[in-house]
């Protein structure tokens, strides 16, 4: 069976305006993309975006929701956001869309963040890091008594949260248990990786004609991490042709093109245990470490 699916983010620092959003989806819906992660907040910080509570933008991610994209939290907003105005985000995002999100993925350096910083990784990484940049905090999101804190809120909502990214086209080859639950991560349900398509560059090398043969032949998954504002359109809003190329060719293979959550619900189905070992946790961050070295060589970022 071949499984694929691009777990897209849209919000970036440039925004695309709404009349060249449907050019883009007209195409990528063709292609079988399938998920949207969204703010409900506008930024407090340098970043900017559309948010679920601007009306023409609202009705286009209805659009979308028609068409089969699933839409997700990508934080409430950017920048910082206290406990309440977290409770009241969600709420928001529930009456918009008729439920609370089931997933999550943590945005930038957001003090509301998820097990972020040194506390995503395994026991080993965490003390090495630790040792390394010390004990200080950047990120609350699972502190209790921080104002910044929401974990409760998100053991009891959110399903899944995105944590490490890897360079290769098959996700599940990197991370074969996912997704699964941590013991050290009480406030936190099942995580699971992406492969790295972060810019137009890391993208069309990612999801190129011959690694989507590989990952055929392979009976592979491949769940994509990247932005499309991040030169998937040029100045005079035309889509990159070498993207075009990718999406046709990806479009014409027969596929598994369903959302994330949808995705990572058969994965769970299909386990028999849901927590993983430290030593599990330990071999992911190497891998996860060398895969940063090498985009580091090969990008220069």
């Amino acid at each position: 069976m071949f499984l694929f699916f691009n777990l897209k983010l849209v919000l970036s620092k440039t925004p695309l305006e709404p009349f060249i959003y449907w050019g883009f989806v007209d195409f990528i819906v063709s292609g079988k993309l399938r998920d949207e992660p969204q703010w409900v907040y506008p930024p407090k910080d340098n970043f900017t975006g559309q948010t679920i509570q601007d009306n023409s933008y609202f009705k286009f991610l209805k659009e979308l929701e028609k068409q089969g994209f699933d839409i997700q939290l990508h934080n409430v907003g950017s920048g910082k956001f206290n406990r309440n105005e977290i409770i009241e985000g969600l709420d928001i995002f529930k009456h918009k869309f008729g439920r609370y999100p089931k997933l999550h993925i943590n945005h930038a350096s957001n003090p509301d963040n998820l097990y972020w910083g040194y506390k995503r990784y395994g026991i080993i990484f965490r003390k090495i890091i630790q040792l390394l940049k010390g004990k200080k905090k950047r990120f609350y999101g699972d502190e209790v008594g921080s104002e910044y804190f929401w974990g409760d809120l998100a053991k009891n909502k959110i399903k899944f949260i995105r944590n490490r990214v890897f360079n290769g086209v098959d996700t599940l080859k990197y991370d074969p248990q996912m997704p699964f639950k941590e013991k050290y991560k009480k406030f936190s349900n099942y995580w699971f990786s992406s492969s790295d398509g972060h810019t137009i560059e890391e993208f069309n090398n990612l999801i190129s004609k011959s690694n989507i043969n590989k990952l055929k032949r392979e009976n592979g998954l491949c769940l994509v991490y990247t932005h499309f504002a991040s030169g998937f359109v040029d100045d005079d809003n035309n889509l990159n042709e070498q993207f075009k190329e990718n999406i046709d060719y990806l479009s014409e293979q027969n596929g598994w093109f369903v959302p994330a959550s949808e995705i990572l619900e058969y994965l769970l189905s299909e386990k028999k245990e849901d927590f993983v070992s430290e030593l599990y946790l330990s071999k992911l961050d190497i891998k996860w470490l060398t895969n940063r070295i090498m985009k580091k060589i090969r990008y220069r970022r």
